[in-house]
């Protein structure tokens, strides 16, 4: 080896760091970046004045991955327009000399975000990935299994609820319809891990087994996540704007 560093030496993170410190930043944009991961944010009523604010980001951009011989994959590159209504033609943003594809959604952080935040292709991943992960679990959790119930209730909330919950803070607010595909799922395998009848209620099997469904363990780390926002030295969580609920919605975000 002539250069680099071996994989998980725990100078790595310090090393990254301090080469993507003099990343350029704009006022009118917001940087986010999670190891490699790096997303631009722009707001504004006119969707002129975003697109001149991402494409002077891009361009100052640009010129950084030059100056640090930092390859870009443009085609990996994509743009995402939230708005509430529909808008047919939407601004061009380039970087590259190369038109970035303006997409439905995107991923960030294992996260779906859609156009308009129904957060409904988010769900559907959980769902395929909980299902997926439950498969694998089944010769543990099943009702034949000799394994105590307090540890596959452990199995469960160890390994199968994180896929639920992760990043709920973010997707929360989801529609109770896409919430509720998820509390389906989580029934189902409280009721393998409980072997119970069909004439018992869930509600009576949670309140047995003393657990919270995921509707209300969402809102308690949604909660906890809330709470700590002003303790974070984040840059993007501190120019969060205060947040009141409408009452009068049915779905407030």
């Amino acid at each position: 080896m002539r250069a680099g560093i071996p994989q998980g030496r725990k100078i790595s993170p310090v090393l990254y760091s301090l080469y993507v410190n003099d990343i350029p930043k704009t006022h009118k944009t917001l940087l986010g970046m999670y190891a490699d991961d790096t997303a631009i944010l722009a707001k504004n009523k006119n969707h002129k004045y975003t697109a001149a604010a991402l494409n002077q980001h891009l361009a100052k951009l640009d010129d950084w991955f030059l100056k640090w011989k930092i390859a870009l994959n443009v085609n990996k590159t994509e743009a995402v327009y939230f708005a509430k209504g529909r808008r047919k033609h939407k601004p061009i943003v380039k970087i590259k000399n190369q038109t970035i594809t303006w997409s439905q959604q995107a991923k960030y952080l294992d996260v779906i975000l859609d156009e308009k935040l129904t957060w409904k292709n988010h769900i559907t991943t959980i769902k395929t990935k909980f299902r997926a992960a439950s498969r694998k679990l089944f010769p543990l959790i099943t009702r034949d299994s000799e394994m105590n119930r307090k540890y596959k209730l452990l199995v469960y909330t160890a390994i199968l609820r994180p896929i639920i919950t992760y990043g709920c803070p973010i997707w929360g607010a989801a529609a109770n319809s896409n919430i509720r595909m998820l509390e389906i799922l989580e029934n189902n395998v409280i009721r393998l891990i409980c072997n119970a009848g069909w004439y018992m209620r869930n509600e009576d099997i949670r309140n047995a087994i003393k657990l919270m469904s995921s509707k209300e363990f969402i809102k308690k780390v949604s909660a906890k996540f809330c709470h700590n926002l002003d303790e974070m030295d984040n840059e993007a969580i501190q120019q969060l704007e205060n947040y009141t609920p409408d009452p009068k919605s049915k779905r407030p975000r």
